[in-house]
């Protein structure tokens, strides 16, 4: 069965200042139709990048991405503008990404709609019924900034569903909000993900609001790592003797190493292994560039990126 979000080794790199810097390094990633995913890690750890590919505001430097059966490296033009107005919505951290402050709320949940070439009986139908559904419909004429931050996002949601997009995309969508408003709007995207028949990809850096979803992933450096969807089945503690009991997934990348360092960093402590090197230089090196230094057997995927010496 094929899944209906497929990333296969994306790779996103970007010029600054005349180097390249990689957001994205090869990405695999999988999802059904319906399901609801959190992708949490830290600022910079390369999350919007990854929403930015699906949304089709950006296209991977290598790599392959469908949703939906559609090539998103394919598309171009009116089938890509589209596929923004009508297959995806945005749920985004700051309100004037989601909101007009010039607009009603009713007149931002049309404009969509209006884009998309809805007649206006219609529109304004469906903007009613969206606002109903989010807990505003007795504040459809009201500005932005006549409402809290918590009303502000559920009006954005509104927004993001106008045109019935099956994918929401969102972005740190209580980034801005307190425990009580964020805790609402994350009830409220459950809701109207089982009303509409959504399939939600969230990225955060709060884990009490990634909880929400079906599966939890982190992401840190431009590379997935584990998922955190159970962290009580296998919780490792430290005993008296200072011994830990590793989760199975840790020990198995740790088994074959002939070796593991230990290093304590402000974020936490890193286990790697390390393997056998000829002599102290080329430990040193790993130790250094222990990112920067791509896999041997995935170093076809990365010359794009790789500069070709000049000819003598």
């Amino acid at each position: 069965m094929t899944a209906w979000i497929s990333c296969k080794r994306v790779v996103k790199a970007y010029q600054v200042s005349g180097h390249e810097v990689v957001a994205l390094r090869g990405i695999d990633f999988e999802m059904e139709k319906g399901e609801m995913i959190s992708i949490i890690g830290p600022s910079g750890a390369g999350k919007s990048s990854l929403l930015n590919l699906l949304g089709g505001l950006d296209k991977p430097t290598a790599g392959q991405l469908t949703v939906d059966n559609l090539n998103l490296l394919e598309l171009k033009g009116r089938r890509l503008s589209n596929y923004r107005l009508r297959e995806v919505g945005f749920l985004w951290q700051q309100i004037e990404r989601n909101l007009f402050n010039n607009r009603s709320s009713l007149r931002n949940v049309t404009l969509p709609m209006m884009l998309a070439g809805v007649p206006m009986w219609k529109r304004r139908r469906r903007a009613a019924e969206l606002l109903e559904a989010v807990g505003l419909g007795d504040q459809m004429h009201k500005r932005p900034a006549q409402l809290s931050g918590g009303q502000q996002q559920r009006v954005a949601l509104a927004v993001a569903l106008a045109n019935n997009p099956p994918l929401l995309l969102a972005d740190e969508p209580t980034g801005a909000l307190d425990r009580e408003s964020a805790a609402q709007v994350m009830d409220l995207i459950d809701d109207l993900r089982k009303q509409f028949n959504l399939t939600v990809l969230m990225v955060t850096h709060d884990l009490s609001v990634a909880r929400h979803a079906d599966r939890v992933l982190t992401l840190r450096d431009g590379a997935l790592g584990q998922d955190i969807s159970h962290p009580e089945e296998e919780t490792p503690r430290l005993n008296d003797e200072g011994s830990i009991q590793l989760p199975q997934a840790v020990r198995s990348q740790l088994a074959e190493a002939p070796r593991i360092s230990i290093e304590i960093r402000p974020e936490g402590v890193l286990l790697r292994p390390e393997i056998e090197v000829e002599d102290d230089t080329g430990a040193l090196l790993q130790d250094i560039l222990p990112q920067d230094a791509p896999p041997d057997e995935g170093r076809r995927r990365w010359w794009p990126f790789r500069r070709r010496k000049s000819r003598a």
